[in-house]
């Protein structure tokens, strides 16, 4: 698995959120704060950010780093080039939290696979179908389901996952939208895994 970095002395980071101490005061909802706390996002909040922001690729990522820190688009805008730089950086270790390894012939600790299902372990619970959880199961897809999800998307690439990913963990589409966007990677790479044949 790749080694991340020390962190520099202005940021701190868990599985759920980063602290970034700003280069100095920015004016945040009316107040002068010396530093921002940016939250992982969930699935929802980076769609919804994309749907704001359409092709302009910058207001898009305004828009999801406001909804994160709880500020206006207004105040992100406002912050000097630096202090955006360390928001994105904050966003961008928070990301890299979802232990995917590099590496294909690697399992990681999160992921137990054979032919039939796959078990990922989330790094944190979620409610899912009003239940808290840990793991999601998915079992192992078929052409039908594939085609099923592909059928229901009317052609959006990104809603033809969801819709298979929620079939396979048998679970509710706006269940998984509300994972912490890293969780919802590590289904991801447990879908490839079901699918991918090492003799092919």
């Amino acid at each position: 698995m790749k080694k991340l970095k020390q962190l520099p002395s202005w940021l701190t980071v868990t599985s759920d959120s980063a602290t970034v101490v700003l280069t100095r005061p920015a004016d945040i909802n009316g107040e002068r704060l010396e530093q921002l706390n940016l939250r992982a996002p969930t699935l929802r909040e980076v769609r919804a950010s994309d749907a704001i922001g359409g092709d302009d690729a910058v207001l898009r990522e305004v828009t999801l780093f406001a909804s994160l820190t709880n500020a206006g688009t207004k105040d992100i805008d406002g912050l000097t080039l630096v202090d955006y730089g360390r928001v994105q950086s904050a966003y961008s270790r928070i990301l890299q939290d979802s232990g995917i390894p590099e590496r294909k012939d690697e399992t990681p600790g999160w992921l137990a696979v054979d032919l039939e299902r796959a078990l990922v372990t989330l790094s944190k619970p979620c409610e899912i179908k009003e239940v808290k959880v840990d793991r999601l199961t998915l079992r192992a897809p078929t052409v039908r389901d594939v085609r099923a999800a592909a059928s229901a998307s009317n052609g959006d690439d990104e809603q033809r996952e969801t819709i298979l990913l929620a079939n396979l963990t048998e679970t509710d589409i706006k269940d998984l939208e509300g994972l912490k966007l890293t969780d919802y990677q590590r289904l991801q790479a447990a879908y490839f895994r079901l699918v991918q044949d090492d003799g092919v």
